[in-house]
C-alpha cells in the first residue's frame, strides 16, 4: 500500500513538474523574437509620438509611425470623438513647432501578440503626468505602424 501511494505521489509530481516546465520552454524559446518586437514598438510609438508630436513638431516621424487611416479616439463629456492621425500631420506640415519639448514618457507595458501590439504610455511634461495613452499597433511589411490610440488626460 505504501509503494503504491509512493509510485502514484512520484507521478504526479514528475507530472506537474513536465506540466509547468513546457510553458517556460516556449516562453524562453521565444522571449528573443517578443524582446525585439517589443522594443521595435517602442521605438515607433516614441518615434512618431513622443518625438514627432512633443519634442520636435516632426510630420516626417508621424507620417512614419502613424498608420494613414489612424484614429485618435477623445472621450469628451461622455462622446467619443475621432481625430484622425492626418489632423496632427497637417498641422505640423503647416507649422513644425514641438507640442511640448519638456515633454518626458515611461512605458507602463507592452504586449506583442504576431502582427498586432498594445503599448501603454505615461506622458509627463515639467514631471507631472499629463497623459496616459493607449495605443494599438499593426506590424505592416514597413514595420510597426499605430493604428489607434485612446488616453486619459489627467486634470490640469
Amino acid at each position: 500500500m505504501k509503494l503504491k501511494l509512493f509510485a502514484t505521489s512520484l507521478v504526479l509530481i514528475v507530472l506537474t513538474i513536465y506540466a509547468n516546465a513546457i510553458p517556460i520552454s516556449k516562453t524562453t524559446k521565444n522571449s528573443f523574437e517578443d524582446t525585439v518586437e517589443i522594443k521595435n514598438v517602442k521605438k515607433t510609438v516614441v518615434e512618431a509620438y513622443v518625438e514627432g508630436i512633443f519634442l520636435q513638431g516632426n510630420a516626417k516621424l508621424l507620417k512614419k509611425g502613424w498608420h494613414p487611416e489612424c484614429d485618435i479616439v477623445i472621450f469628451e463629456n461622455g462622446e467619443l470623438i475621432k481625430l484622425p492621425a492626418k489632423y496632427w500631420i497637417d498641422r505640423l506640415e503647416k507649422n513644425p513647432n514641438p507640442l511640448d519639448p519638456n515633454v518626458t514618457y515611461k512605458f507602463v507595458d507592452v504586449k506583442v501578440t504576431g502582427y498586432a501590439a498594445v503599448a501603454i504610455i505615461e506622458i509627463f511634461s515639467n514631471g507631472k503626468q499629463i497623459y496616459t495613452d493607449y495605443m494599438c499597433l499593426y506590424k505592416f511589411k514597413d514595420g510597426w505602424k499605430i493604428a489607434t490610440k485612446i488616453y486619459y488626460a489627467f486634470p490640469k
